[in-house]
C-alpha cells in the first residue's frame, strides 16, 4: 500500500502522479492507478547551500526588520507631530474666527448706538432757537453783499488767512 502524505497535493500534481486512463464518465468515482509516478529526488548538494542561503537571508531579513521598524517609528512620530500641529493650527484659526465674529458684533452694536445718539442730538437741536438767540441776544445779522469777498484758490480747497482782509 502507498504511503499517505500529510501535505496537500493540488490537482496538477495529482494528475502528474496518477495517470487518469481509467476515468469513466458518469456518477462513478475516479479510479487512480495504485502506483504513483516517481518524482526525481533533490540533489543532496543543493540542500546545504540552500540552507546556508536561507540562514543568510534570515539574518538580512532580521536586520531589515529592525531598520524597517525604526523607520516606521520615526515616520509615525513625524506623522503624529504633523497631525497635532495641523489640529493646533485649525484650533487657532477657529478661535480667531470666533474672536473676529465677536469684534464685528461689538462694532455693529457701537455703530447702532452711535447712530441713535446722533439722531437724538440732531432731534434735540432747535435751529430756530439758535437763530433767534444769535440775532436778538448777540446782535448778529446776516452778511450783506458788500461784506462777502471771494478769493481764488490755487489748487487748494481752502484759504488760510495770515493778515487782515483788505478793504475796497
Amino acid at each position: 500500500m502507498a504511503k499517505r502524505s500529510d501535505r496537500r497535493v493540488d490537482s496538477t500534481q495529482r494528475a502528474e502522479r496518477y495517470p487518469q486512463n481509467d476515468y469513466e464518465e458518469g456518477n462513478a468515482l475516479r479510479q487512480f492507478s495504485a502506483v504513483p509516478i516517481e518524482q526525481p529526488e533533490e540533489l543532496p548538494e543543493e540542500r546545504p547551500a540552500r540552507r546556508h542561503r536561507t540562514a543568510g537571508q534570515r539574518a538580512r531579513n532580521a536586520q531589515m526588520t529592525l531598520r524597517f521598524l525604526v523607520a516606521t517609528v520615526i515616520l509615525s512620530a513625524m506623522m503624529v507631530a504633523i497631525v497635532v500641529g495641523f489640529l493646533c493650527l485649525k484650533e487657532r484659526i477657529t478661535e480667531q474666527r470666533r474672536n473676529i465674529a465677536s469684534l464685528e458684533t461689538q462694532v455693529n452694536d457701537l455703530k447702532t448706538d452711535n447712530d441713535a445718539y446722533y439722531n437724538q442730538v440732531m432731534a434735540s437741536v432747535d435751529l430756530e432757537a439758535i437763530r433767534d438767540a444769535a440775532m436778538n441776544r448777540l446782535g448778529m445779522q446776516y452778511a450783506g453783499k458788500s461784506q462777502i469777498r471771494y478769493y481764488d484758490t490755487e489748487g487748494s480747497s481752502y484759504v488760510r488767512q495770515y493778515q487782515e482782509v483788505p478793504q475796497k
